[in-house]
């Protein structure tokens, strides 16, 4: 009798502490997410202040690969650029240095440690993405640079966001999400919810948010938008140009 009623003290007292210990991995997680991408926002700001006020690019033309991501072509890649800033190891020098794994460690700047990272290292999967739709292309296909002036509403658009991981759960079913695939770039439709269904978005003037996956995207899986320019988290440079590919809202 007394060993049962010590198992069941013990069976209590874990019930009890279970959600506990997981709330407070949850929450050092957040801290985690909100305080490295307040950092790359930050380096960013310093990075355009060095390239006549141009953003850095998304990535390099081609797949998203250890070598592409080392190639000459990246450097001016976010995930090659801003480490840079920031006095830290790129993704190109790591797989230079032949310790590509360190990419998936507390190493690199954009690693984050509540994300679920693939098992399988045959590329670099990223757990923060560029706002893809930032730099827009021309009429032959090419996306030009984009500088910080251009950009009409700073704390409102996104410059960065968590990106869901391939396996990844939705963040919301009543939501329509894409596949999530790690890239290192993209839109809300790849957005991830990491700390009680919301997850860390980091706009172009520098402060940090957390939101829910619904401020984002629609249930039909558009990106939230109105024509009057208000829409709290926003995409594009212009806020009264629709993200979602329809025509700019009249003046």
């Amino acid at each position: 009798m007394e060993i049962l009623v010590v198992v069941a003290i013990i069976t209590v007292l874990a019930a009890i502490a279970f959600p506990i210990v997981g709330r407070i991995r949850s929450n050092s997680f957040r801290t985690e997410a909100t305080s490295r991408m307040k950092a790359l926002a930050a380096a960013v700001t310093k990075y355009s202040e060095g390239q006549d006020g141009a953003l850095p690019a998304e990535d390099a033309q081609g797949k998203d690969s250890w070598d592409a991501s080392s190639s000459p072509a990246s450097e001016k890649a976010w995930y090659n650029s801003l480490p840079h800033v920031m006095q830290r190891k790129s993704l190109g020098d790591l797989v230079k240095e032949g310790r590509s794994a360190a990419f998936y460690s507390n190493e690199y700047v954009a690693w984050l440690p509540g994300a679920p990272y693939p098992k399988k290292m045959d590329k670099p999967y990223f757990a923060i993405a560029i706002n893809s739709k930032l730099q827009r292309k021309d009429k032959e296909g090419k996306k030009g640079d984009v500088k910080m002036n251009h950009i009409a509403v700073p704390e409102r658009t996104v410059l960065f966001f968590e990106h869901g991981m391939p396996g990844e759960p939705k963040s919301d079913p009543t939501v329509s999400h894409k596949d999530y695939d790690g890239a290192c770039k993209g839109t809300g439709k790849g957005f991830a919810t990491r700390y009680s269904n919301q997850g860390v978005l980091a706009f172009a003037d520098g402060h940090v948010e957390l939101h829910f996956a619904k401020d984002l995207l629609t249930p039909t899986g558009d990106l939230q938008w109105s024509a009057d320019g208000t829409t709290p988290v926003l995409w594009l440079p212009d806020p009264k140009e629709d993200p979602n590919g329809g025509k700019q809202a009249s003046q």
